[in-house]
């Protein structure tokens, strides 16, 4: 096997197909009358046959055949000029993948046929000839050929496999000799070594690397491999290489017993592979999974794991432990004012100041019997910690220490020569009182916390079982929207609508996601609900409006295409008298034409109150503003509804787009929504197109304008828009 930098060509490649399926074959002789009658009889057997009169002219045949070379070649032994012997000798040395040479000879002295089969031949054709048995022999040798370059091809792709996996194979005999040193020297070749600067392997043995490996894997490695020899046991064994200049690499080796029938004597058939970098990786993927790449403290999913197993600890010796959920107090405005590397700073600050703290808070609150806990801290979000005090089971000393380590956040910082105090409030919970698994304990800590924010800055708060959970967390989570919609928390992003003939962008959906402090990117699903129930979809709503106005007057400003953006509107603002005015002032105040400003409403908004909802559609109209129906064929309206709202687009719900292949049913029903808006002049687009049947079913029912993942998912607003054509991915 090649070395592993090396690259392993495949020097066999498949013959190409002939065009009309004939095997192809090269017939060279200097006797024309022969040539002709060959031609003829191979022909008339199915050959496709070309011919040369001289060994010169058959080499610059096979040089120049293209796309369909010979696949076989028929050559006259005693050609004038460059016999046929020598033609041989020079198509294998220069020309090792080219076909076999079959030769033609009167002459059968076996000194002729020895030089012959030297020189590359791999049959002969004695003359006269036995026209049956050329037909046979020439296809024996076509068949032979194809299969020894498929043997070849495959040795080939095996070894670059091997190379890509690092891996080698190799054999040990009873005597101890390896076969297959030479490859398994290459593999410790390690990347970033210079060549020659390894330990290479002869012949003597494997014995050369086992001074590198640590004695135990030494020991265990020569057992494992006498084993298999002497009892054919396989193994399967890890272990380390130490390398002259310090470097380690990760081996793994497997080897198996094998006897052949013949031979009473075993020997060991194995593979080495180089795992250096998986293992690493491995290493590196474990170190994130469960540690924050910043504090280097254990992150929630590991915190959680020693939680379970301290509070074991503490449950079999009749003891409890306090767990605490600390969060830094309007973090936000850190971030604004620093920057995210500021801010990271002041949180690897603070965890090291929080580390420090608690080896001393928890032993001066624990009882000395429980000096065989241990106290844990991580990071549980972006700006919150958790810590487990062993040993602490009175509120009291849980709410001193946490006390002890709200002061420490609170204690003045310097970050890049800006002097900073910090708050926190904090939540708490005991064990075995408030539970006995971590995922309770930190639920119900949480749950406190949420509570000491609520009270003010700096405050903590003891988990308290009467509490009504569901009731306070809503409560969180109404404050918490409210928060976002004030404190610049949204994000606008669009989706396109596209013409799915022509590939052209004719406009974008804006669609609002949710920035939340600890949560991240939330997706309106989580929110819209609660916006509407608590009445926070006014002003949920004139955000997106806003975002989208001031988009749109981007987008003119830097003279990118005026494409309009469709907003959609709750049924309470579309009966409120003041959308049209709120509407007019924004885009005079942003400078936008209206008409690219489309107003998406719903089938089930309208009926609610269709009367009503008419006349606000008309005034929004009568302004320059599009409107739209959305989610069409949701709502049970009747015909008589929808010929009545002044509409300039319908929008087909996802439900039928969804069940579009999967039968004649669903195609009448999409068949007809796309009829009914062709009657009323209406534009008519597809919503959730996600697969290229979808589309193409789609477009034969007369509906090219489609949206959905198919061609782009949406994307941040101040994503070009050439960028956001770039997704356009349908076909």
């Amino acid at each position: 096997m090649p070395a592993p930098d090396r690259p392993v060509p495949d020097r066999h490649p498949p013959a190409p197909a002939s065009p009309d399926g004939r095997p192809r074959l090269l017939l060279v002789d200097d006797e024309a009358v022969f040539r002709q009658l060959t031609q003829a009889m191979l022909e008339s057997a199915d050959w496709s046959v070309r011919t040369c009169s001289s060994a010169e002219e058959a080499l610059q045949s096979l040089q120049t055949e293209n796309p369909a070379p010979a696949e076989v070649v028929l050559m006259d032994i005693g050609l004038g000029g460059m016999d046929g012997i020598e033609a041989c000798r020079r198509i294998r040395q220069h020309h090792p993948a080219w076909p076999p040479v079959l030769l033609l000879t009167a002459d059968t002295a076996p000194e002729l046929l020895q030089r012959a089969y030297a020189a590359g031949a791999v049959d002969f054709i004695t003359k006269p000839v036995d026209w049956d048995l050329l037909d046979l022999r020439l296809r024996r040798a076509r068949a032979s050929a194809g299969e020894q370059r498929e043997l070849a091809s495959s040795r080939a792709r095996l070894q670059r496999a091997q190379k890509l996996a690092r891996l080698v194979s190799w054999q040990l005999d009873a005597d101890g000799r390896l076969h297959g040193a030479e490859a398994l020297s290459a593999l410790h070749r390690w990347p970033g070594r210079p060549r020659g600067r390894h330990a290479p392997l002869t012949e003597a043995g494997i014995h050369t690397l086992l001074p590198l490996l640590r004695h135990a894997d030494r020991q265990r490695l020569l057992e494992a491999r006498q084993r298999a020899l002497h009892e054919g046991r396989p193994y399967a064994l890890q272990y380390e290489l130490q390398l002259p200049d310090g470097a380690c690499r990760t081996l793994v080796e497997r080897g198996i017993s094998v006897r052949d029938r013949h031979d009473p004597g075993r020997r060991v058939e194995g593979v080495t592979q180089d795992i250096t970098e998986r293992v690493s990786t491995e290493r590196r993927l474990r170190q994130l999974t469960r540690y924050d790449d910043l504090t280097m403290l254990p992150n929630r999913s590991h915190f959680t794991e020693l939680c379970a197993a301290e509070l074991e600890r503490a449950r079999a010796n009749g003891r409890g432990c306090a767990l605490l959920h600390l969060d830094i107090d309007r973090f936000r405005s850190v971030n604004d004012a620093l920057g995210r590397t500021g801010g990271d700073q002041v949180l690897a600050t603070l965890a090291q100041r929080l580390r420090t703290a608690i080896r001393q808070t928890g032993g001066d609150a624990r009882d000395p019997d429980d000096a065989g806990l241990h106290d844990r801290i991580a990071r549980l979000g972006p700006n919150a910690f958790g810590v487990l005090l062993g040993g602490l089971t009175e509120p009291t000393l849980a709410a001193a220490a946490a006390e002890r380590l709200i002061r420490e956040v609170q204690r003045p910082l310097e970050i890049d020569g800006r002097r900073l105090q910090l708050d926190a409030g904090a939540g708490i919970a005991l064990s075995p009182r408030d539970g006995m698994r971590p995922t309770e304990l930190l639920a119900h800590a949480e749950q406190a916390l949420y509570a000491a924010k609520r009270a003010g800055r700096g405050r903590l708060q003891v988990y308290d079982p009467g509490l009504h959970a569901e009731a306070q967390a809503r409560l969180q989570r109404e404050h918490e929207l409210r928060q976002a919609i004030q404190g610049g928390q949204l994000r606008l992003h669009l989706q396109p609508k596209v013409d799915s003939v022509s590939r052209r962008i004719i406009g974008v959906e804006a669609l609002v996601r949710w920035q939340h402090p600890q949560r991240g990117l939330v997706m309106p699903g989580e929110f819209i609900g609660l916006a509407e129930e608590t009445g926070l979809i006014a002003p949920l709503t004139d955000w997106v409006l806003e975002a989208a106005c001031r988009t749109l007057h981007d987008w003119r400003r830097d003279g990118r295409p005026g494409l309009p953006i469709s907003v959609n509107v709750a049924g309470p603002q579309l009966l409120d008298d003041a959308l049209y005015r709120r509407m007019d002032e924004l885009v005079r105040r942003h400078d936008v034409p209206p008409q690219l400003l489309v107003v998406e409403v719903t089938e089930s908004m309208l009926m609610a109150d269709t009367d009503a909802a008419i006349a606000s559609l008309d005034r929004l109209r009568q302004r320059g503003f599009r409107l739209s129906l959305d989610d069409f064929g949701t709502g049970w309206s009747s015909l008589a509804q929808v010929k009545r709202l002044p509409l300039d687009e319908l929008k087909i719900d996802r439900a039928f787009i969804r069940d579009l292949a999967c039968g004649p049913r669903d195609s009448a029903l999409v068949a007809a929504i796309i009829t009914l808006a062709r009657l009323l002049d209406l534009q008519v687009v597809a919503e959730g197109v996600e697969t290229p049947q979808q589309a193409a079913v789609l477009r034969q029912l007369g509906c090219s304008l489609h949206q959905g993942f198919l061609y782009a998912r949406p994307a941040p607003a101040g994503l070009d828009l050439p960028d956001i054509a770039g997704r356009v991915d349908g076909s």
